[in-house]
């Protein structure tokens, strides 16, 4: 299958069954290119902030996993602006059939749950801070929030 068949079907399921936590556009008509917008979980230093990931296909997908990119000012021990580190993201770890709605599901959950093992992590010092001082983590990942994606 070609890996525009294979993003059509990922764009009709979001079409067909949106989610309330994400939503997904193209980008200047180009199927590659996708718009994403996450809001920020409830419970979470993130609520009430809107997220604006951009989605790329590459020509090899669904071999290889798109590329994401992170265009919201976001404290996050995975995110580090404009990459975003997420190990359904990575080649060897990237499953065929994984959905573009189970990844931004995995990015939703990922603000409330963010990962803090040695490996899993973009920026070691965030997630130092979320381990060891996480009323500090809260209140940062807070502020930083009602700059960057609170209207």
């Amino acid at each position: 299958m070609a890996p525009t068949s294979w993003i059509m079907i990922h764009l009709r399921e979001l079409l067909r069954f949106p989610a309330s936590r994400f939503s997904v556009g193209l980008v200047a008509e180009d199927i590659y290119e996708w718009q994403a917008t996450l809001i920020g979980p409830l419970g979470s230093p993130y609520e009430g902030g809107i997220f604006f990931p951009s989605i790329h296909f590459p020509p090899e997908y669904p071999f290889k996993p798109p590329r994401v990119s992170w265009k919201t000012s976001i404290l996050h021990p995975n995110i580090d602006k404009p990459h975003i580190f997420y190990p359904l993201l990575v080649t060897a770890t990237c499953r065929t059939g994984t959905t573009v709605k189970e990844f931004l599901q995995a990015f939703h959950d990922m603000l409330l749950h963010p990962m803090v093992e040695e490996d899993d992590h973009f920026l070691e010092d965030v997630a130092r801070m979320c381990v060891l001082e996480p009323e500090r983590y809260e209140k940062e990942a807070r502020l930083m929030t009602e700059a960057h994606a609170i209207n």
